[in-house]
């Protein structure tokens, strides 16, 4: 026992310093996307920790008269934040950290749950996932959901165990998904709905700690309550007209129309479940793995009620998301469901130790896993490769701070301004680094008026060049061109102008 926990150890040692090679590629080249989110989202985070403005909201969901997700994505990001003074590369390492927690605790839970072995192989199967690596090479908010799930499963087995007081927290680590991701959350508590009457037939749960279940799931709800007490019910005004947007749909719900809403949701669990495994060739084997090994388990008396339920309810639970998700007639996004990636993951992780029983099964698992090592390692060297040296045209930080780099240097020293032309149109990103990068390195922040000396910084698309050229030649037309600078390798193009005098409107 004391030799195989050694090697245990050893084996998810091993796996966690190759996790986080791939992990860590953003943190080792300094280079990671910072684009209109992350813009968005630091600024937020700015007035938190700057401005001692703390908020009770997160980001606005459904656009204009839409509603909020809650806060605590930006209350999570107040803390490297607050370490690093504001230099976004904290937030990478943060979820740097996420990434290797989920590695580890899927381990952790995995042993409690069904042995260290198994513990082992799921931890193994989240380290190589090429999906779930995303979740440590980009500062998004969806992101740490895998790590929250990871905490569900294990409670939700616990309360299958009839230890009643762990039903309370998963249905809280369901509220605090609300706070990255509100859509997951909805999911979740439809599902929860669903499993309830069987869970308090089945005597798994009391009704008691049924309604502690449901005070527990809206307690992190409690900042979104408040400001919707303060504000008039503005977000309860933008649920109901999010969900009631274009009224007549539901005249309109014809048969094509749900066909073509059956076909982008359906598209979008695929593409969840293939995404998880590389290579793609072993998708057909892995469903039918997953099937016969869900059919063997949950049919075999020899495991306990609470194992049986388990691997049932991951089993069933992407049809049961699935339907739910029929509910919401418009076209869905993968990220809404990235949790279930761990729920296969966990599946077949319990399915392949199972399965370990005869000599030709052992030979059969070694040469999957074997496989899915060498897929993982090709992968991995392949994105140090490409990625490690991805410049990131301009939509990394590099890009953006080199342009900065050179707005300030060029004017050497005398005031100046900067107007950006970017896509998305709102220039969040850019305003943050001149607050962050350009006052503090330089000392300096620049006006946003076409007076005296100012720059223009513009996104450049050489695919689509009309659109940054309409806007120089209907938003910005005063101003003598200086200079038109094209930046390498970034692809930023910034225009130098000058304006004897100040523009004012008739």
């Amino acid at each position: 026992m004391i030799k195989t926990s050694r090697v245990v150890l050893l084996l998810l040692f091993l796996i966690l310093m190759y996790a986080a090679l791939p992990r860590g590629i953003e943190l080792l080249n300094g280079n990671y996307l910072f684009g209109y989110d992350q813009g968005e989202h630091f600024q937020a985070v700015k007035k938190i920790v700057v401005d001692h403005d703390l908020t009770l909201i997160g980001t606005q969901v459904g656009g204009a008269g839409g509603f909020f997700q809650g806060p605590g994505w930006y209350y999570l990001l107040a803390i490297p934040f607050f370490f690093t003074g504001g230099d976004p590369y904290g937030a990478m390492a943060l979820m740097f950290i996420l990434g290797m927690l989920t590695v580890f605790f899927v381990y952790y839970f995995g042993n409690k749950m069904f042995g260290q072995w198994a513990g082992i192989i799921i931890s193994l199967l989240v380290a190589i996932s090429p999906t779930i690596i995303a979740q440590s090479r980009f500062i998004w908010p969806p992101f740490p959901i895998y790590l929250l799930s990871v905490f569900f499963l294990f409670f939700l087995y616990r309360t299958f165990q009839k230890c009643v007081k762990f039903f309370p927290l998963a249905t809280f680590v369901v509220g605090l998904m609300a706070h990255f991701e509100i859509a997951t959350a909805a999911l979740f508590f439809g599902q929860i709905i669903l499993l309830s009457p069987f869970l308090l037939l089945k005597k798994i749960i009391s009704f008691r700690y049924f309604i502690f279940g449901v005070f527990s799931f809206i307690l992190p709800f409690t900042p979104l309550i408040i400001f919707d007490l303060r504000h008039n019910f503005l977000i309860s005004k933008g649920m109901v007209g999010f969900f009631t947007k274009n009224q007549d749909l539901g005249h309109q719900v014809t048969y094509l129309y749900f066909m073509k809403m059956l076909e982008n949701h359906y598209y979008t669990f695929k593409y969840n479940f293939i995404s998880v495994f590389s290579p793609d060739i072993l998708h057909a084997v892995i469903f039918v793995l997953l099937v016969v090994g869900t059919i063997i388990i949950v049919g075999n008396k020899k495991y306990s009620f609470a194992k049986r339920m388990f691997v049932f309810y991951l089993a069933v639970s992407p049809i049961l998301f699935f339907i739910i998700s029929m509910f919401y007639i418009w076209p869905m996004w993968d990220w809404w469901i990235r949790h279930l990636q761990i729920y296969y993951i966990f599946l077949l992780g319990i399915v392949l130790v199972v399965l370990w029983q005869s000599i030709i099964s052992k030979v059969i698992i070694l040469i999957f896993i074997v496989v899915f090592l060498i897929t993982s390692i090709n992968n991995t060297i392949n994105l140090y490769k490409h990625d490690f040296n991805d410049y990131g045209g301009t939509n990394k930080i590099k890009g953006k701070l080199q342009a900065i780099d050179y707005i300030y240097q060029d004017a050497k020293g005398e005031p100046f301004g900067v107007l950006i032309f970017s896509p998305p149109i709102y220039t969040y990103p850019y305003d943050y680094l001149f607050w962050w990068y350009g006052e503090k390195k330089y000392h300096y922040i620049p006006h946003n008026e076409k007076k005296g000396t100012f720059y223009l910084l513009i996104e450049g698309d050489p695919h689509q060049p009309w659109t940054y050229r309409g806007w120089m030649e209907t938003v910005v037309k005063t101003g003598k061109i200086v200079e038109t600078k094209t930046l390498s390798p970034s692809g930023f193009i910034i225009q130098k102008r000058i304006e004897e005098k100040i523009n004012e409107d008739p």
